[in-house]
């Protein structure tokens, strides 16, 4: 990505065949041979002495079916939920999702490339970037951005998030798939149906990139192969955050909410920093994912489950409740969004 592919290609080329027909042919018979012989015998079991090495398992394969008394055998066992993988089982969640309307547009008001509104009165109608006034005003606030906050602790960020997101969620809430397997699931798949949705509608909008309208704005990391309209850092990132809200008891979600939602809107914010989206492509993710974990995720039969399971992982005794920790502030939204229970608009 960041110039190391044509390096390696000459290099790897040149170097290769030159050393590699050299000295591997020399230095892979001698130490494949010497490296082989001592870490296959170190690192293998030895037989006791007075048996073969036959008979030393498992490399000599499994008990005969005949050696085994079938009513020792455990009946009616079931795969346990603890041991799925969180990102596979979270494919069960999408699965259920699809089933949904929530691709559902009112025929009669949804006008392509310009407005979408789903049947229920959600709405997406960002500002034309054909008017002048709209474009300037998007273009001159990622300039400054680019001047001010293209800090190192930022760029950092920025490299990072670019595919590994999920990376601050594990930090900021110590996930690992073995402590907290269906919070953990249910987290990746709001980075697996908000993927979906994104593309959707970028596909219906179609919006061309910052970089598109101003080459010089020099983005952090190359423009995405995909459209703009709605950035789907924040879109994911923001139903991660509410999804992982569902799962905590109230005492840790009055700790951990605005931490939560601090961390969602960097990532999405910083994408506007690296100069890849508009402010408007940020805000649009975020209403989109309100939208969808409203309507659709917290009545799905599988989230409810998952849900109940998630809380029992974030079991915690002692004080009914948890002061909210001063080191994380609440964030302050844009004043440009506008939201009604009926519809969310981009204004």
């Amino acid at each position: 990505m960041f110039g190391f592919k044509d390096g390696g290609m000459d290099g790897g080329m040149d170097g290769g065949m030159d050393g590699g027909m050299d000295g591997g042919m020399d230095g892979g018979m001698d130490g494949g041979m010497d490296g082989g012989m001592d870490g296959g015998m170190s690192g293998a079991p030895r037989p006791v002495s007075g048996t073969t090495a036959a008979a030393v398992l498992p490399f000599d394969g499994m008990l005969g079916l005949a050696e085994i008394d079938a009513l020792s055998v455990p009946q009616g066992v079931r795969f346990p939920e603890s041991s799925w993988r969180p990102d596979l089982r979270a494919q069960l969640v999408l699965s259920e999702f699809g089933t949904t309307n929530w691709r559902q547009f009112d025929e009669t008001e949804t006008v392509p490339r310009e407005k979408w509104q789903h049947v229920n009165g959600f709405t997406l109608a960002p500002p034309s970037l054909d008017i002048p006034d709209n474009l300037e005003a998007e273009l001159a606030l990622l300039m400054e951005r680019a001047r001010f906050q293209r800090n190192g602790a930022r760029m950092a960020e920025i490299a990072r998030q670019a595919d590994h997101s999920m990376d601050y969620w594990k930090t900021l809430l110590s996930l690992t798939p073995a402590n907290k397997p269906a919070t953990m699931t249910l987290m990746i798949a709001g980075f697996t149906i908000g993927q979906m949705v994104g593309m959707y509608f970028k596909d219906f909008f179609h919006r061309a990139r910052p970089a598109h309208y101003l080459p010089t704005l020099m983005t952090v990391l190359p423009t995405p192969a995909h459209p703009a309209f709605p950035s789907n850092h924040a879109l994911q990132n923001e139903l991660v955050g509410l999804l992982a809200l569902r799962c905590l008891p109230d005492s840790l979600s009055a700790c951990y909410a605005d931490a939560i939602t601090s961390l969602a809107y960097r990532i999405g914010e910083n994408r506007e920093i690296a100069g890849l989206h508009f402010t408007q492509d940020s805000d649009a993710g975020r209403q989109v994912a309100h939208w969808l974990d409203r309507e659709f995720m917290g009545k799905l039969d599988i989230v409810q489950s998952l849900v109940a399971e998630a809380r029992d992982e974030w079991h915690v005794s002692g004080r009914a409740t948890l002061r909210s920790l001063p080191y994380a502030a609440p964030i302050r939204r844009r004043t440009a969004l506008r939201t009604t229970p009926d519809s969310m608009a981009v204004i």
